[in-house]
């Protein structure tokens, strides 16, 4: 994946501060997420990636979009980044201190039009690992595990994944199913994932490239990842985060 230039930038009434590669990354692949949710009203969100598309969402392209957690905070104003589902800055803006039972019953009933999702391992059929890897030395790694990523991935209305550029994350198969991607009834799983250079649909079996940056070169991100990628023949180039959203994010990440 190609790296992006540092810019400099300007808070207001502050010192000129520079966003880092890795906040730019960051907030290309939320700023991509974010487009595929334009019509989502409610949305569960999850820890990490997953949070920076909330903000950049509600703050820039999608005003009137109601966030949840699964701590049960729901009409969350997500202005930093939270550490946990029940962080303090986040239960501070919230406008309703529900529980766990609330916000699954939500899901249950189907009131969730999308779920936003990350995780170690995503593989072609848009299955999620968050729970180990095994080694090549044939060891496994303990990660923290789901969650309500498992609940969240069967029973949202739909699935958005934003995931960093790490081709190890994009595997033919995953190495542990922790959030099956498994579309039925009204429910249509895991729909795609974004990346900071684009954005993936899943088909039988194959990733489709259908959107990509109109900095980025499609060819090049097909043959960067491990997985089977067709470009689709309808493929969409769209303009990279402003400078505005790049800064709001990188404040964002900065504080928590």
């Amino acid at each position: 994946m190609g790296q992006f230039m540092k810019h400099k930038v300007v808070n207001e009434g502050a010192q000129k501060q520079t966003i880092s590669d890795d906040s730019i990354s960051q907030a290309r692949a939320a700023f991509m997420a974010s487009g595929e949710i334009l019509d989502c009203k409610t949305i569960f969100v999850g820890i990490g990636l997953p949070c920076l598309v909330a903000h950049i969402t509600q703050n820039y392209t999608s005003p009137n979009c109601h966030l949840v957690f699964e701590s049960g905070l729901m009409e969350v104003m997500c202005k930093t980044q939270p550490l946990s589902t029940a962080s303090a800055n986040i239960a501070k803006a919230s406008k309703m201190h529900g529980s766990m039972l609330d916000v699954f019953s939500m899901l249950q009933r189907g009131e969730i039009d999308v779920g936003l999702l990350s995780a170690a391992q995503i593989d072609v059929n848009g299955n999620l690992n968050s729970s180990k890897l095994n080694t090549k030395s044939g060891k496994t790694i303990s990660l923290p595990g789901s969650g309500g990523a498992h609940d969240i991935s069967v029973l949202a209305n739909k699935v958005v994944v934003v995931m960093p550029s790490d081709p190890r994350r994009f595997v033919n198969n995953v190495d542990f199913i922790t959030s099956p991607n498994i579309p039925y009834g009204n429910r249509k799983g895991v729909v795609g994932v974004a990346m900071p250079d684009g954005y993936f649909s899943f088909e039988t079996g194959k990733a489709v490239l259908q959107k990509i940056y109109s900095d980025r070169n499609a060819e090049e991100i097909r043959t960067s990842l491990n997985w089977d990628v067709e470009i689709s023949s309808t493929l969409e180039r769209i303009n990279p985060p402003s400078n505005r959203i790049l800064e709001g994010a990188n404040i964002f990440l900065q504080n928590n």
